[in-house]
């Protein structure tokens, strides 16, 4: 007969038999939920959509970071000068004989400048020239832009293009040049003989016509690939007896691009007026008064350096990706909860009639067969 197994022993096999059977493998990393491998209609418009954000998130950084983003400091005028550079050039239609170029400023000062400003004689072409109205010039227009454009012309080709249709003593006149006028309020006035200042002849009416289209009006060194509020404009009329009048508010502007180039000139904004008039109530012709304002405005073009650009782009990546993730988890959420309590609002129950499964038998141990088969035996 067999020697009964001890308690020591018992407890020793039981301990063995008690023992988790060791871990074939181990992953402890987050694992995609099974619904989310599904190809559904809503996952490939959320895909698109996403798609679509971060393409223009990502293309707003880089054109910052390739054009950058203009800003404006504005100061008090503290550069003392006296004289200031106009440049001018526009296409009259009356013969270049009777037309007269006068400058008048706050000073008290005239000044007869018909004959500094070349006259050709040509003919009235309106040309692509549009009404002041309908000109769609850029606004905020980038310091690169500026001063690329006021590069692409050496000093020697800043002159005025020739005339295109030279017509000596033509029923139109080309007036353009470029003079020094005292930095104070003036007015550029054109007018006709004998209808303006005292003169010893006068203008047939008949000859009278202020229609005219304004190649260049500017201030500051001439640029002329720099555009202008009033370049290219045109205004026409059929009367013999017109006043065209513009106001023009000159601001001294510094560009400074990305580059560290900088550029001074001046910029303007400017407003329109005009109107038919009679013989001997009012003086036909074209005038622009300009006043300068007290301040100066810097445009200053701010990018960002490779390293920021890498950074918000790594940024706006990964914002995007949790933002998402966490978004498609909540809707789930939700969804998978509505779907729970079922159409009329309330929580599905759970059955209580299902009878509980009965226990599992308790499997006999080891001694406790050793004993049954000691007893059989015996």
């Amino acid at each position: 007969m067999a020697d009964p197994i001890s308690p020591e022993q018992d407890s020793f096999f039981q301990q063995i038999l008690s023992q988790p059977a060791p871990l074939a493998a181990f992953d402890a990393f987050k694992k995609t939920q099974p619904t989310y491998k599904e190809r559904t209609t809503r996952g490939g418009v959320l895909t698109v959509v996403l798609a679509l954000l971060l393409g223009l998130l990502i293309w707003t950084e880089l054109r910052e970071y390739l054009y950058g983003e203009p800003d404006y400091e504005f100061y008090v005028e503290k550069h003392i000068g006296k004289q200031l550079q106009l440049n001018f050039d526009a296409t009259i239609a009356t013969p270049c004989h009777y037309l007269t170029v006068d400058v008048r400023d706050a000073v008290g000062d005239r000044l007869h400048i018909s004959d500094e400003f070349k006259k050709d004689g040509t003919s009235f072409e309106i040309g692509q020239a549009q009404r002041l109205q309908n000109l769609k010039h850029l606004t905020g227009t980038s310091a690169s832009k500026v001063i690329h454009q006021s590069r692409q012309t050496s000093k020697k080709n800043r002159v005025f293009p020739k005339t295109a249709h030279l017509v000596p003593d033509g029923p139109a006149c080309r007036v353009y040049g470029t003079m020094e006028v005292k930095k104070v309020t003036g007015n550029l006035h054109v007018t006709t003989l004998g209808h303006g200042y005292l003169s010893w002849e006068h203008t047939d009416h008949a000859l009278m016509n202020l229609s005219h289209v304004i190649h260049e009006f500017s201030f500051g060194p001439f640029f002329p690939r720099i555009s202008q509020p009033l370049d290219n404009s045109v205004e026409t009329t059929g009367a013999h007896f017109h006043i065209f009048q513009y106001f023009l508010s000159v601001v001294s502007t510094t560009y400074v691009d990305a580059r560290r180039r900088v550029l001074e000139t001046s910029q303007y904004s400017v407003t329109d007026m005009s109107r038919e008039t009679e013989h001997g109530k009012g003086v036909p012709g074209i005038f622009f008064k300009y006043d300068l304002e007290p301040m100066s405005v810097t445009v200053r073009e701010r990018t960002t350096t490779l390293f920021q650009f890498l950074i918000r782009l790594a940024g706006i990546v990964g914002g995007i990706v949790v933002c998402s993730d966490f978004g498609f988890r909540t809707y789930g959420f939700v969804e998978e909860y509505f779907r729970e309590r079922g159409p009329d609002g309330l929580k599905t129950p759970i059955p209580t009639s299902v009878a509980s499964p009965p226990p599992p038998a308790r499997q006999p141990t080891f001694a406790t067969r050793q004993r049954a088969f000691s007893l059989g035996k015996e």
